[in-house]
């Protein structure tokens, strides 16, 4: 027999006058499954909750620890910065004490520099002065082949010859020269008495044979018939040019260049 709206509605009111029958009318329609249902599904409810909530204690330890170990990179980092300010810190220093260092050679250089050369004039200076002696004390065998008996002349007698013929800067000038030599002409170079100028170095350079030249025309001032000469070991291209151009002749190695040249302009 089929069940009807009107059914439902007396089955209603029947449960609402009657409601000690609603529990069992529950019981014959909801099954054992339908009545557990609720049940599980708080079970279930529960065992999500609790897995929500060890998630999060998950999420938790993991922010924790994503927060130690950015504590921890954040402090190395910071150790890093340290130890690169550090060494920059070495580095500019290293470089400072470098600078100064290399400072202090250039310095050491310099003046190393200018002792050698102070060192290898005063040795040029020596040598000349060597030089000159070895003229003086050979002054015959030197000029011998060229004039009668040469000697040198005293600086007090070039005095004596010059103070009435030359002023007194003048006489200074010929009386610094390194040799002033005498002697008498040898036929067939002419008669009469010659005058040497003779400006002595280890190496002859354009100073000394000018200042044979020039010395030699004060003589010429003075009425004195007189040869430049500039002596030494070695010569340089620009004293030679000179020494051509101002006929002043060159002692070197026994021999006497440019001498007659500088003869005929003796007088």
């Amino acid at each position: 027999m089929a069940f009807t709206v009107n059914d439902l509605q007396d089955l209603t009111r029947l449960l609402l006058e009657r409601p000690e029958w609603l529990s069992e009318v529950r019981r014959i329609v909801l099954t054992d499954e339908l009545l557990a249902l609720p049940r599980e599904l708080a079970e279930a409810q529960r065992r999500t909750d609790e897995r929500f909530a060890e998630l999060a204690e998950a999420q938790r330890r993991t922010d924790e620890r994503l927060a130690e170990f950015q504590r921890r990179t954040d402090e190395r980092f910071a150790e890093l910065a340290e130890a690169q300010r550090r060494t920059d810190e070495r580095l500019a220093e290293f470089e400072r004490r470098t600078d100064e260092r290399f400072a202090e050679l250039a310095q050491a250089i310099s003046r190393l520099a200018a002792t050698v050369e102070r060192g290898m004039q005063e040795i040029g200076e020596v040598r000349g002065r060597l030089l000159e002696i070895e003229y003086r004390n050979k002054v015959g065998a030197i000029f011998g082949g060229r004039l009668r008996k040469p000697q040198v002349v005293d600086a007090g007698d070039l005095w004596d010859l010059l103070r009435e013929r030359l002023d007194e800067a003048d006489i200074r000038q010929v009386v610094a020269a390194d040799l002033i030599v005498r002697g008498r002409l040898l036929p067939p170079q002419g008669e009469g008495e010659l005058w040497l100028v003779v400006e002595v170095s280890s190496v002859i350079d354009r100073n000394d044979v000018a200042r044979a030249a020039q010395r030699a025309e004060l003589l010429r001032k003075a009425s004195l018939p007189v040869v430049p000469v500039a002596a030494g070991r070695r010569l340089t291209q620009g004293a030679a040019a000179l020494a051509a151009e101002l006929r002043v002749a060159l002692a070197r190695n026994g021999g006497l260049a440019g001498w007659d040249d500088a003869l005929a302009r003796a007088g």
